[in-house]
């Protein structure tokens, strides 16, 4: 490759009114009698403008646009490991014969029609957290009334009860299992009344041993047969308001209760709350004050009605 052409130096500031800053080579370069020639409106104001002349290696423009004319369009060949590269030309666009084929607009598409929506299914009622009293009542009836039938379907009774009404299986279940456990709790407080009426009624006066009794019969710990025997004998003070009841009411009421411990098992309903519905004219608070008078004047007539873990040493 040739090497460039040396560019000439920078025009230098002059002073106002002098050709030169003193230097040889500007004097040679800059004639006074080019600067003075110069129109003074063409002048700048700091700067004095330097008409260059004709550069060492440079050509005229016509010149140029004659050898131009002849220049290839491709490139040159150049060797490497490989052989030589492909002849493409520099322009490709300039050896195109063909003609570029006009815009062509695309076929207007036809809207696009919107697919219908499928409605939303209607959202399912919310999950209840508990169960209400009714709901409680229903579930427990039906579980009554498979047990008393002997039902039992494939999927479960609990299942199957959940299906029907519509409720949480987990529901159903806490429900069933919490009916059990008072159904059990009631029967055993009823086989504990009943040993213990039994018991009185037979002449033992020791409270003791009517509890010893009691716990070999059933299996169970003693501490269990006193707490309900205490439960049966607790006065409570909400019943001192509570008014008297006539004679012939409290025969009735006694009547039913001795009726009642000749059951089998408890009945479904609470004892006051049967009592009163089935004589009328009582409220279950004063069948509940009858019964407990009637237990004290028995518990009283016994010995050793403390709890042995109770009794002060």
């Amino acid at each position: 490759m040739s090497k460039p052409p040396e560019r000439s130096p920078r025009a230098r500031l002059i002073k106002k009114g002098t050709t030169s800053d003193g230097r040889s080579e500007d004097r040679a370069r800059y004639p006074l009698d080019a600067t003075e020639a110069l129109p003074p409106e063409k002048l700048p104001r700091e700067q004095k403008k330097v008409v260059a002349g004709p550069r060492e290696g440079r050509t005229t423009a016509a010149s140029r646009s004659s050898s131009a004319s002849q220049r290839s369009l491709r490139r040159p060949t150049i060797p490497d490991q490989w052989g030589l590269l492909p002849d493409r030309p520099l322009f490709p666009s300039a050896q195109r014969t063909t003609k570029r084929q006009p815009f062509k607009r695309s076929e207007q598409k036809l809207p696009r029609r919107t697919a219908l929506r499928k409605k939303r299914p209607k959202a399912a009622p919310p999950i209840p957290k508990k169960l209400t009293p009714e709901q409680r009542r229903q579930v427990e009836e039906r579980y009554r009334a498979m047990v008393a039938s002997g039902e039992r379907p494939p999927e479960g009774r609990r299942k199957t009860i959940a299906r029907e009404l519509r409720l949480p299986y987990a529901l159903v279940s806490e429900a069933v299992k919490n009916y059990l456990h008072r159904e059990r709790l009631r029967r055993t407080n009823f086989e504990i009344e009943k040993i213990y009426w039994r018991e009185v009624l037979a002449g033992q006066d020791d409270a003791r041993a009517i509890v010893e009794r009691a716990a070999a019969e059933l299996k169970l710990d003693p501490g269990r047969i006193w707490w309900w025997l205490e439960k049966l004998h607790e006065w409570r003070k909400a019943l001192d308001a509570e008014p008297e009841v006539s004679e012939t009411q409290r025969a009735a009421i006694l009547s039913f209760y001795q009726e009642y411990l000749k059951r089998e098992a408890p009945p479904e309903k609470g004892l006051h709350l049967l009592i009163s519905e089935t004589i009328g004219e009582v409220t279950p608070r004063q069948v509940h004050k009858v019964l407990l008078q009637y237990r004290l004047s028995f518990w009283t007539r016994l010995k050793n009605t403390v709890r042995p873990d109770r009794a002060i040493a």
